[in-house]
């Protein structure tokens, strides 16, 4: 009675340590499923929020390059150095004034004549023959000069510093469409690789259900163990093909980051977009010829020359200026002092007229040299003329090209994709030889791949064309 009344007493424990037993094991799953993902049960959600990067499109990456590029932001400094290339010419025109003081101490032993004290009586220098000598001497003064005439130099000078401002604008704007343009080419690339994964790997699911397939027939005597072996060897090869564009991509992801001035291998974003998406015309359509000289009227490249012609004719005035007579105001005072000596100044002012009247030739030399580097822009510009304008129309073409090869492609796809289902099909059904199994989806992926290119190409053509017309923009 007394072991059945404990055993019955017992039963209640056994229920409540079953329970305890069952809770413990459920934490302990929790824990150790979340420690087997890598993350602390608590933390799930902040080790989610930190793997989730932004989603970017093309016009948000130009925003991000203009932002942060470190060759952009060089660039714009030089419009900050030109204004201040401009205060300094500017500055030329009010002249200089000078303060001048100096505190000498000589020993006895190596005193000069002209450091013996002096002597002032009745406004007459009188030297002391004592030889009682200064052991310090003390002298002040300042000089102002202004400017009258220089022959145009200085107003030129100031003329060529404004013009190199403008020049420095022409080159931020040449540099700007310069990274917009690189930007976008590998945006676009970026997408055609995406595209090229996606197909690939849809590739490779229909030849690991090609494999199955071939697997069951040989399994039932009705394929050749060659057909099997034929469909691993194409299924390694569009594995290898899928390791080659997953590299490919991490490549463009790090160009991009340059571009964008990031650091290589740290992507704060993943690219966003789909080619079949993209705007593919130009917000106003431009025959040839209008596309050319719209490009000579606005391309930065040609505005730069420009300027720097311009800038060379001031400078061969600048040089022929040194033939010119130079006038100018001049003051100047100054006292000297010493302990054994009275205090002697001197001051004066005057206008002084300086004419150059022999130099060797060195400055008819300096004007020639600036003249024929003058000749040098011009010739510089007349050849920048026509590569622009066979920029714009290289441009053009290339971007019909691809528009062609659009529509071309588009007709592969669809034709492959009948061809590969019949195909499919027709082994499923034991009527065809994996061969054209096999040839039809290496031509539907090649057909696939090929429009992706042509829509990337296109778009990049398209930038191009806009980036030689000078107009390049990118609408979000």
């Amino acid at each position: 009675m007394r072991t059945v009344g404990c055993q019955g007493n017992k039963r209640p424990w056994r229920g409540t340590t079953m329970l305890a037993v069952l809770f413990l094991l459920f934490i302990c799953s929790e824990f150790l499923s979340s420690w087997a993902l890598g993350q602390e049960p608590d933390r799930v959600e902040d080790a989610t929020s930190q793997t989730v990067r932004p989603k970017m499109g093309l016009p948000e990456l130009i925003v991000l390059a203009l932002k942060q590029n470190p060759g952009l932001s060089a660039v714009r400094k030089e419009v900050e150095v030109a204004d201040q290339g401009i205060l300094a010419a500017k500055g030329e025109h009010f002249g200089r004034i000078n303060v001048e003081v100096s505190d000498f101490t000589y020993g006895p032993d190596n005193l000069p004549l002209a450091m013996k004290s002096l002597v002032v009586e009745q406004g007459r220098i009188e030297r002391d023959g004592a030889g009682e000598h200064n052991n310090n001497l003390f002298s002040f003064g300042g000089t102002i000069s202004i400017p009258l005439y220089t022959g145009g130099r200085i107003t030129n000078q100031a003329k060529v510093e404004e013009l190199g401002k403008e020049l420095a604008s022409h080159r931020v704007a040449h540099t700007r469409d310069e990274l917009i343009f690189n930007v976008a080419s590998v945006y676009y690339s970026i997408l055609k690789i995406q595209d090229f994964i996606r197909a690939t790997q849809k590739s490779k699911e229909q030849l690991r259900e090609s494999k199955r397939v071939v697997h069951r027939r040989f399994s039932v005597g009705k394929a050749a163990k060659v057909d099997v072996l034929k469909v691993n060897t194409r299924l390694a090869a569009v594995e290898q093909l899928l390791i080659r564009f997953l590299n490919a991509q991490k490549v463009l992801y790090g160009v991009l980051e340059v571009l964008l001035g990031e650091n290589v291998g740290v992507s704060h974003f993943v690219v966003s977009g789909d080619l079949r998406t993209t705007p593919n015309v130009l917000s106003q359509p431009l025959t040839l010829q209008q596309a050319q000289q719209q490009a000579l009227r606005q391309r930065p490249e040609l505005l730069m020359v420009k300027k720097e012609v311009e800038m060379q004719e001031k400078r061969i005035s600048i040089r022929f200026a040194e033939h010119l007579p130079n006038i100018s105001v001049k003051a100047q005072a100054q006292g000297v002092t010493g302990d054994n000596s009275k205090l002697f100044a001197q001051q004066f002012a005057g206008i002084f007229l300086s004419v150059p009247l022999f130099a060797g030739g060195t400055i008819d030399a300096k004007v020639s040299q600036e003249r024929l580097q003058f000749t040098k822009l011009r010739h510089t510009f007349t050849q920048l003329t026509l590569s622009v304008t066979q920029e714009v129309q290289a441009a053009h073409l290339n971007m019909q090209e691809a528009q062609q090869r659009i529509v071309a492609a588009q007709a592969a796809v669809d034709e492959g994709k009948e061809v590969l289902r019949i195909e499919a099909m027709k082994v499923r059904e034991g009527k065809s030889i994996i061969e054209n199994l096999l040839d039809a989806q290496t031509a539907q992926l090649q057909a696939e791949q090929n429009y992706s290119a042509a829509v990337a190409d296109y778009q990049i053509q398209l930038m191009a064309l806009k980036k030689a017309i000078g107009q390049i923009e990118v609408q979000g």
